[in-house]
């Protein structure tokens, strides 16, 4: 019985150097994922910048259209997924959802989404991206285009910033 024993603490020991890994601290396989995955993001949101600042050229020129998330005509929730989709991130078609999504923040920063609900209401129905000084840019059905505007103008409306890609 003391031989099956010792063996079998022999035996995970022996496991453990082999795999490299100790129960009681991370891997160096997990380290090197982790530190894959940072600096994917860090290049994910500096893309995302780079894409909000050339956003603003959509101005005015991209018509609303119902439902599209394409750089020829998008609803607001598909001009958000198009922007994502330019990093590699995929977004669901939905301000509700997309609210939904990533980390609420208090503050902004260019390349966050911004979302819009009714006063007392739970439900998101607008969805658009922050450019940085209060202004965002987003597909305003009531324009029939994409506009550039300032949060003032949704003062009555709920509004939610959401990060998705962390510095």
């Amino acid at each position: 019985m003391k031989i099956a024993l010792w063996l079998i603490a022999l035996f995970l020991v022996v496991t453990s150097i082999l795999v490299g890994c100790s129960p009681t601290k991370p891997s160096a396989h997990a380290k090197s994922i982790n530190l894959v995955a940072e600096l994917r993001e860090q290049r994910q949101a500096k893309h995302l910048v780079e894409i909000t600042k050339h956003l603003v050229r959509f101005a005015d020129k991209t018509p609303y259209v119902f439902s599209g998330s394409t750089k020829f005509g998008w609803d607001c929730s598909g001009l958000v997924v198009w922007t994502y989709k330019q990093i590699g991130v995929k977004l669901p078609h939905s301000a509700d959802k997309q609210a939904h999504l990533g980390k609420r923040v208090s503050v902004a920063k260019p390349g966050d989404i911004v979302v819009f609900a009714y006063k007392g209401r739970t439900d998101f129905n607008h969805s658009a991206i922050y450019l940085g000084k209060g202004k965002i840019i987003n597909a305003n059905r009531l324009y029939g285009t994409t506009k550039i505007q300032s949060l003032k103008e949704f003062g009555s409306n709920q509004i939610r910033f959401v990060r998705i890609i962390n510095e």
